[in-house]
């Protein structure tokens, strides 16, 4: 592989984790984002909350907001879909919207299949992490 490909194909890839996936400490490549909702859910033990402030701490892991337009197409997606979403699983997916924006690719990171559903509702990628995910349509 050429030096410089690796950067560039990074460039055009970012990935947005929710819960579990910090959780797990997921490290699939660069550009790794969350939101402030998503960290705060990360109580489960001494372990994973030291190896997610070590990776907040270190830049590999950013956390950012969604816009106010990103979150009510989320809300708006979930609503005609049927399906209620937490406010983290609705920052989450407005996060990839915005994300989206700036990158080629965006992968969310989820076990959730209503979080799976409406990402590819909203023309996302995802990626399960224990379970098998949803058929993308």
């Amino acid at each position: 592989m050429k030096k410089g490909l690796r950067g560039d194909s990074d460039y055009r890839r970012a990935y947005i984790l929710d819960t579990a996936a910090l959780l797990l400490g997921f490290r699939g490549g660069e550009n790794l984002y969350t939101t402030d909702l998503a960290v705060k859910e990360v109580v489960y033990g001494e372990i994973q909350v030291a190896r997610l402030e070590a990776m907040l701490a270190s830049g590999i892991i950013k956390t950012i907001e969604p816009s106010t337009e990103a979150l009510a197409a989320v809300r708006e997606a979930s609503k005609r879909r049927g399906y209620e979403l937490s406010e983290t699983d609705e920052s989450i997916l407005a996060t990839a919207l915005d994300l989206s924006k700036k990158f080629k690719e965006v992968y969310v990171v989820t076990d959730d299949y209503a979080v799976q559903i409406l990402a590819n509702t909203l023309g996302l990628r995802f990626i399960p992490l224990k379970l098998p995910g949803i058929r993308r349509r």
